[in-house]
């Protein structure tokens, strides 16, 4: 099984890359991320069987050279996981052009340029994973530009799931709701805690590729918003103090 994991260095795609290489001993995983350090941990401990490129998914030129590295390291893909995105807690109207760019660049393009241009490297049996938010059918306010990206990005998915069924390809979108990692911190908030354990999600992510699910939700139960989530309510999430601010 060769295996393509963006966003591996930390959160959900490194407790993947972990989970694989663990429990499929013939699993070979390219990991794709900016912390060099952390997925060189990843490498020192699995050996061979981990590798990695670093590179910023928001610059159309880092995505085109993981394409390469993917085709001279794997050569051909069965599981190709979507994962790397990031947000900005910010008001809708003080994005910069580059915050703009920044997040439709990598939680929507990289994604779709990724699977365009991989698409060819997979055979029938194998899944593409695209990594979402429950939080597409809520409206939320605070991380406004977060979510236009990753509904974008649902969008494009359910087409692909569609144009690909045909030559044997599963794409499975995930929904995870909050999840324990440095997702908040970095999007410039402080002090939070709770949340899905990161290792949940990427169980869950297992299960849906070994089943072909077309779709699974984490927790469960915010399967409820695909029934009265569509009227996008309001969801002012975690408020900003005075004293935070954003990276």
């Amino acid at each position: 099984m060769r295996v393509v994991v963006t966003g591996a260095s930390s959160g959900i795609g490194r407790a993947f890359c972990e989970l694989i290489l663990s429990s499929r001993t013939e699993a070979k995983v390219l990991g794709v991320g900016r912390n060099e350090a952390k997925l060189n941990e990843l490498k020192l401990k699995y050996g061979g069987r981990f590798d990695y490129v670093v590179a910023d998914l928001s610059i159309i030129g880092e995505i085109r050279r993981v394409v390469d590295e993917v085709k001279r390291c794997l050569g051909s893909v069965d599981v190709l996981v979507n994962n790397a995105g990031f947000g900005t807690y910010k008001d809708v109207l003080n994005h910069s052009d580059d915050d703009v760019l920044g997040l439709v660049g990598v939680n929507f393009v990289a994604p779709y340029v990724l699977v365009r241009d991989l698409v060819g490297c997979m055979g029938r049996g194998s899944v593409i994973v695209n990594v979402l938010t429950a939080g597409i059918y809520v409206l939320m306010v605070e991380l406004s530009m977060y979510g236009a990206s990753k509904l974008a990005l649902y969008y494009v998915t359910e087409v692909l799931r569609r144009r690909l069924k045909d030559r044997g390809i599963t794409v499975v979108s995930v929904f995870p709701g909050v999840v324990s990692t440095e997702f908040h911190r970095r999007a410039g908030l402080r002090g939070i805690s709770g949340g899905v354990p990161a290792e949940v999600v990427a169980r869950a992510i297992l299960k849906a590729v070994e089943e072909r699910r077309e779709e699974v939700f984490i927790p469960k139960y915010l399967k409820v918003l695909k029934v009265v989530g569509p009227k996008l309510i309001p969801w002012y999430g975690f408020k900003l103090s005075k004293t935070q601010h954003h990276d």
